[in-house]
């Protein structure tokens, strides 16, 4: 039997990780070049790049997630976490100034947070992290969702639609699977992009003041 040959088993053995990890990564590849095609006429320059990089980001994306301690269920060829939804939003369940109190002895960067967001009558929660905090001012600045009071209020017309929340279980697990609801009633997930997916992997459910410290991609 030459060399190849004896090779050959490794082409059809595939274990169940390794199919996991083939399904996620399709179902990555299909959502995110979905979101390329409806980019707006402004921001194609950036596509050959992005379309260069996409493989690697979502090569780590599977690996990260695929090696993530999470009391949620994996959809691996959907490429989201699931569990079971809150009957209604739990946006009520904190107040500011339990979110101040938190933020005032965790806030640092690199703290993921739940941001509350609705629009058009949907209410959601995305996954950010904390990238700049100003204990002075009582304030920080989120990655991608701006300045926030660390009482919660949102600090800018651009973000005047969201709400900075505590990072607690019931509402990290909304975030983490994409829940929503409208008219005040569950409705369907909304699918994560792969930033969120990535800072999924980071999450410690034991303690969500003190991130997974994953290495640089």
């Amino acid at each position: 039997m030459n060399e190849y040959a004896a090779d050959q088993p490794h082409f059809w053995q595939v274990s169940s990780q390794n199919q996991t990890y083939t399904e996620l990564c399709n179902a990555l590849y299909e959502r995110e070049l979905l979101r390329l095609s409806q980019q707006n006429a402004t921001d194609l320059t950036q596509l050959p790049k992005q379309l260069a990089s996409l493989p690697f980001y979502i090569r780590k994306a599977a690996q990260r997630i695929l090696r993530t301690d999470s009391p949620l269920s994996l959809d691996s060829q959907n490429a989201s976490w699931f569990a079971s939804q809150a009957a209604k939003c739990p946006l009520n369940r904190q107040r500011p100034d339990q979110i101040a109190r938190f933020f005032e002895k965790a806030a640092k960067p690199g703290l993921l947070v739940p941001v509350y967001q609705e629009q058009l009558g949907i209410e959601s929660f995305l996954l950010d992290s904390v990238d700049q905090v100003d204990h002075a001012g009582q304030r920080l600045h989120c990655n991608a969702h701006g300045w926030f009071a660390f009482s919660g209020t949102p600090l800018s017309e651009d973000n005047a639609d969201k709400f900075l929340l505590q990072p607690v279980k019931v509402v990290m697990t909304a975030c983490c699977c994409g829940h929503q609801w409208s008219n005040k009633k569950r409705s369907s997930p909304r699918a994560l992009t792969l930033r969120e997916l990535l800072l999924t992997s980071c999450l410690n459910w034991k303690n969500f003041a003190k991130p997974v410290q994953q290495p640089p991609l």
